[in-house]
């Protein structure tokens, strides 16, 4: 049953005559994906590499990478061996886990693999839920590990996470395969794993595991449908020489998780984009909200995105390009329909209180959105006002 996982993993994903590369440390996870590998080898078009990274925190670890190799050669499979020489020092569980990628990122730039292979589990996958929602992390981390992941080119598959670590250790006693036991606690992940992990489940009486696996999928389905969400946002957008424009179209939820995405690298914190989200909801137009550089501006239908400040036509004309006829969106992306004529051009700060009252209603009517109203010309002649540039349609007002 367990040999079949992988196997029809494999034949899913894999592309004929491939190679790919295992991360074998010689315990039991890794041993167990070994096996489940040779198995389909019969059966399924591809050749097997193995890489082993010694990290040195044991004595004995030399020795085991003596025998990973000689396993390797018996087997007639490809092995490499790196030593790393991480110093003791914060973050080093972290700090290795980047070296083993690296190093299997050179092998795959060597040899071109189709995908490395890695032994995560079902408690792996428990362990990295829990982890992050301690952590505070967002939707996306809280999905833990994806069975298909990608890391700067190299593409990542984790067949094992449907099983959980007994599966694989009983597994192996039962087919007399030995693996490694590595006794010492190097990281979090062993605390969690021999002491926070049990003791959450004597103290609630429930399987924290499974329940957090649950918690993890649940978090992957939301953030995969939240990205397809926001590939159909950002196909929305009115981009213009400033900014973007998003209409207001979409749930608010569906809209915080697109800018969270959207303004990554600006300076937007957790509170302002509630923030905003908030005002989105309350349809405060004319509120903005900063994160350096993007400015956030909401009109009632519309969010404009600014990536810079926006000009006003009187200041800056040389922005926009002379067109027959357009609305508000074609002055978003600089683009301005003037009559012909001679006439002459007026801010709607400078109207007599008589026609800004009748051009507010005409742009209200007409969803204008009000971060326009100052920024865009009034073409009169004769007193009377003969065109605008953010409806679209001729007028006379007088």
């Amino acid at each position: 049953m367990k040999e079949r996982l992988v196997k029809d993993f494999l034949s899913l994903h894999l592309q004929k005559g491939a190679k790919l590369l295992l991360g074998l440390s010689g315990g039991p996870d890794s041993m167990a994906l070994l096996h489940f590998l040779l198995a389909s080898l019969p059966q399924l078009d591809f050749s097997l590499h193995l890489a082993h990274v010694d990290h040195g925190w044991r004595e004995e670890s030399s020795q085991e990478a003596r025998a990973l190799q000689a396993l390797a050669a018996k087997l007639k499979l490809p092995f490499h061996l790196h030593t790393l020489n991480a110093k003791q020092g914060p973050d080093l569980e972290n700090r290795c886990r980047l070296m083993r990628l690296a190093f299997f990122k050179e092998l795959h730039e060597k040899y071109q693999f189709q995908a490395l292979l890695l032994a995560h589990h079902g408690g792996d996958q428990a362990e990295t839920v829990l982890k992050r929602v301690f952590e505070g992390g967002g939707l996306k981390a809280m999905g833990g590990l994806h069975s298909i992941a990608f890391w700067e080119g190299l593409t990542i598959w984790r067949p094992l996470l449907a099983l959980q670590k007994r599966d694989l250790v009983a597994y192996l006693d039962r087919k007399h395969i030995p693996y490694f036991i590595d006794p010492t606690d190097h990281d979090l992940r062993s605390k969690m794993r021999k002491e926070i992990v049990p003791d959450l489940e004597r103290q609630f009486g429930k399987n924290i595991q499974r329940n957090c696996i649950r918690l993890g999928a649940l978090c992957q389905e939301l953030s995969t449908y939240f990205e397809e969400k926001s590939c159909a946002i950002e196909k929305k957008l009115i981009r213009g020489p400033f900014g973007d424009c998003l209409p207001l179209e979409f749930h608010p939820l569906e809209i915080k998780y697109f800018i969270k995405r959207y303004a990554e690298g600006a300076h937007l914190s957790r509170d302002a984009l509630d923030l905003l989200i908030r005002l989105i909801k309350g349809k405060r137009s004319g509120s903005e909200v900063h994160a350096s550089p993007l400015t956030f501006s909401i009109s009632r239908s519309h969010l404009f995105i600014l990536k810079a400040p926006f000009p006003d036509f009187f200041s800056e004309k040389r922005n926009w390009t002379r067109i027959g006829r357009g609305n508000w969106e074609n002055f978003w992306q600089g683009e301005i329909a003037i009559p012909e004529g001679t006439v002459q051009i007026e801010s709607f700060a400078s109207l007599e209180p008589r026609l800004k009252k009748k051009m507010r209603e005409k742009y209200a009517a007409r969803d204008v959105p009000p971060f326009f109203y100052e920024k865009a010309p009034i073409f009169m002649k004769e007193g009377r006002i003969v065109g605008e540039c953010l409806t679209g349609e001729s007028l006379s007002i007088s």
